[in-house]
């Protein structure tokens, strides 16, 4: 079977005495332990959201690749690795000259010396940034930024859908940054224009404090939401809601912000919202005329139909295949 154009690798590959022993343990399990459960395996390894999004979308518009091959003599002359232990992996092929262009981003680090400097490998010839403005994290590192280029990550719009007539009679307040005083003042000016606010709590770097249901649960019984994040690179919860058809005000303070204990300065909280899916505010002064405001005005957003334009799976991983495509086709290769 001939290897395909891409390889998204989110796992190394596995030796074959390493795929041997570990499939002979498990028969073993099954043996010692009828019944019990294997150990959970994720079907996207990695940043789930992101290689869930640029898998499902390569799959739906019938793209060349391949994903998490498990032999060696399946892996392509073009890879991917948005994740750092098959990234490590990747770069160690490509010295060895078993990869002609190697591409990585947007959730391998943020910052240039994060995950010991992994981005700064000479062998990656291409660096994804969910938005431009990530690449701002890279300005002392010249070469870092050329290699970037602007890609996000979709949503599945069919599982992101209102359900037909839901009851829709509150405000999702989705509080990912800021101290719970600044969140209950939110609270309390929601509350003020008529909306009772269902609170989610989120946090930078964690993707298991509440469910996919239960957020998807609240966003359809929500008017309107209201995020307050110090920065996003994309903002995934945001782009779920518009999916909803679900409206956002985001908080947009573009000061200072933490990623893992260290500050930076933020450009956008919502580098993706337009007039179409929300409207950004900066004070909590601002918050109230910005609520009525949206409030009386709802029928102008159309966030459900804006992401239907841009931004699903197969639209992002369409523009995704197209970055990689032109720039393998202009690298040498390695064979």
């Amino acid at each position: 079977m001939p290897r395909p154009f891409l390889t998204v690798l989110t796992a190394p590959i596995q030796t074959t005495t390493r795929r041997l022993y570990q499939g002979a343990r498990s028969r073993v399990r099954r043996l010692v332990k009828p019944g019990a459960p294997l150990p959970a395996v994720s079907k996207y390894p990695g940043h789930y959201a992101l290689v869930r999004s640029v898998v499902e979308g390569l799959r739906a518009i019938d793209a060349d690749f391949n994903f998490n091959p498990d032999r060696m003599s399946a892996l392509a002359r073009v890879v991917y690795a948005p994740a750092n232990e098959a990234l490590r992996q990747a770069i160690a092929l490509k010295q060895d000259g078993r990869i002609d262009y190697l591409v990585a981003g947007p959730v391998n680090a943020l910052f240039v010396d994060e995950s010991g400097g992994i981005l700064r490998a000479p062998e990656i010839d291409r660096v994804i940034v969910a938005h431009a403005w990530q690449a701002e994290f890279y300005r002392d590192s010249p070469a870092l930024v050329a290699k970037s280029r602007q890609c996000p990550c979709g949503v599945d719009a069919d599982r992101w859908k209102p359900t037909p007539g839901a009851a829709k009679d509150g405000a999702l307040l989705y509080w990912k940054s800021g101290d719970e005083s600044f969140c209950e003042q939110v609270e309390r000016v929601v509350r003020a224009c008529g909306l009772e606010p269902r609170r989610v709590r989120s946090l930078h770097g964690e993707h298991a404090i509440f469910s996919p249901d239960d957020y998807r649960a609240l966003l359809d019984r929500s008017v309107i939401g209201v995020f307050l994040s110090t920065f996003e690179t994309q903002g995934l919860a945001l782009l779920e809601a518009w999916s909803m058809d679900v409206p956002t005000l985001a908080w947009d303070p573009q000061g200072p912000a933490v990623w893992r204990g260290r500050q930076f300065q933020s450009r956008s909280s919502a580098p993706y919202l337009t007039p179409s899916t929300g409207r950004l505010w900066r004070t909590i002064d601002d918050l109230e005329p910005t609520l009525r405001g949206a409030l009386a005005d709802r029928a102008a957003f159309r966030p459900r139909e804006w992401v239907l334009a841009n931004m699903t799976d197969a639209i992002c991983s369409a523009a995704l295949f197209a970055l990689i495509k032109d720039g393998a086709a202009d690298a040498p290769a390695t064979r």
